[in-house]
């Protein structure tokens, strides 16, 4: 059984050893040497801790407990001098290897390396700091203790929100992750159908530095996406496949994006280039053109790219979706899939209310893309079963979600009027959809039997932004 000394002298000391009564699993055996009645609570002498009253001035004779086997000594004594001399009374334990850990209550300078100095000003710099708003809250004393441990209380405006934390560890597992989450004083050990809250408390762990940037992106407000999937827009260019109309039209729509992301740059890649020269683009800022001159697998180009430039959303067209699918669906990264309709008509963003958990997945998105375009959102409750046009609870859900992005250009539109023809009629919008092994892939099958969870693929001429969810 592992052996512990402990000199104890003043209130910090009493508390402590209360702290051990009050803990204690008989998986230790104590011996706490005391000096005055009153630094001792009598609730705490129990069986399995001895205490010793031993007056420190003259503490000399330490050969009682010189023979037993110690695998540590603490010392918390509040009078400096009573400290230093039991310091030096301790000197052949020293010798011993023993650890000794000493609470130094004046920041002095004390050096041996079997001499753990505790700082109380440092301990208590670091409760303060522990206390202040927009600070990362790190564990000081559990782990390594080196800031690997992390806590942090999320926003109600971050863009974190409805975020799946199964999804969050895969995409960053080498990185961070998150290990549990405190809820409305409940402790939450995450699953696959975790989702993160309002004012969640998440415990991550990772290295410190990284810990770091993680606790700025969860701070800040909407405004940060293709974060946290990745930070930078990818557009391929295959010259051999794609038309000039077509080329252009995937450009326009990509530096448009580029340049409403803020602060993120637009990495263009170029395969089986022709004579056709790309030079205008280098007047834009934030552009990086890259060209591929050998020929090379379109699906082994994007996958090396996706990591080497960290790719946060990709742009590219209804054909390549269609004959690409399986591979959209692997990489877990959200996509603009270019429509008809230039994007930079697109005043009005739409969501179609219908599988619950799906939308309010990726409602975090909704409202971050849509406040960097300017968008007004438009909730489309559209269900011919809905006859009585009564107030769902999913509606009124999104206007409190809302409320709470502080967005303020909504608009819930509610009928029972076939969806596909009512939602073909609109313009000037482009769609959020949510993108699993779910999603349509007969188009023909979906004309014949119009399905309000497999609308997208009817919706080709819109431009839409497909958000990953989980299957």
């Amino acid at each position: 059984m592992n052996r512990v000394l402990i000199l104890a002298e003043g209130k910090e000391a009493k508390n402590f050893i209360l702290s051990i009564t009050e803990n204690y699993l008989n998986l230790a055996e104590f011996d706490v040497i005391y000096q005055n009645e009153t630094d001792i609570y009598d609730k705490c002498k129990v069986d399995g801790i001895n205490f010793y009253k031993i007056p420190f001035g003259n503490f000399i004779n330490l050969a009682f407990f010189q023979k037993k086997d110690y695998s540590k000594i603490i010392v918390v004594i509040k009078n400096k001098f009573f400290a230093l001399n039991a310091l030096n009374m301790l000197e052949e334990f020293i010798k011993r290897n023993i650890l000794i850990e000493f609470v130094d209550f004046w920041d002095i300078e004390i050096e041996n390396k079997n001499l753990n100095v505790i700082k109380i000003p440092t301990i208590t710099n670091a409760t303060l700091i522990d206390l202040l708003p927009n600070i990362p809250v790190f564990a000081r004393n559990i782990g390594l203790g080196r800031e690997e441990i992390m806590e942090v209380e999320v926003p109600a405006s971050s863009s974190f929100i409805y975020r799946n934390v199964e999804l969050l560890n895969k995409e960053n597992y080498t990185k961070w992750r998150i290990t549990a989450i405190y809820r409305n004083d409940k402790l939450i050990l995450p699953n696959k159908m975790t989702t993160i809250h309002p004012y969640d408390k998440l415990v991550i762990v990772g290295k410190s530095k990284i810990l770091k940037d993680v606790y700025k992106n969860i701070k800040k407000d909407v405004g940060l996406f293709p974060a946290p999937y990745g930070n930078n827009i990818y557009l391929l260019i295959d010259r051999k496949d794609m038309k000039q109309k077509e080329t252009s039209r995937l450009l326009k729509a990509a530096i448009h994006l580029q340049r409403k992301f803020q602060s993120k740059k637009l990495i263009i890649k170029i395969i089986n280039p022709n004579l056709n020269r790309f030079d205008k683009l280098n007047k834009f800022e934030n552009i990086e053109i890259y060209v591929e001159y050998y020929q090379k697998d379109k699906i082994e180009v994007m996958m090396e790219d996706i990591l080497k430039f960290n790719i946060g959303m990709l742009v590219i067209n209804n054909k390549f979706y269609y004959a690409n699918l399986d591979f959209l669906l692997k990489i877990k990264k959200p996509f603009l899939k270019v429509g008809d309709e230039s994007i930079k008509k697109c005043v009005n963003s739409g969501l179609i209310l219908r599988d619950e958990e799906e939308v309010a997945e990726i409602s975090p998105v909704v409202f971050d893309i849509s406040s960097q375009l300017k968008t007004e959102i438009k909730f489309l409750d559209i269900d011919p079963e809905n006859v009585k046009l009564e107030k769902k609870e999913i509606t009124k859900y999104y206007e409190n979600l809302a409320k709470m992005y502080y967005y303020k250009n909504v608009e819930f539109i509610l009928n029972d009027k076939n969806p596909f023809f009512e939602i073909r009629e609109m313009k000037n919008i482009c769609f959020f959809v949510p993108f699993n092994k779910k999603i349509a892939r007969n188009k023909l099958f979906s004309y014949i039997i119009p399905n309000m969870n497999k609308i997208e693929i009817l919706l080709d001429k819109y431009n839409q932004f497909m958000i990953p969810t989980k299957d």
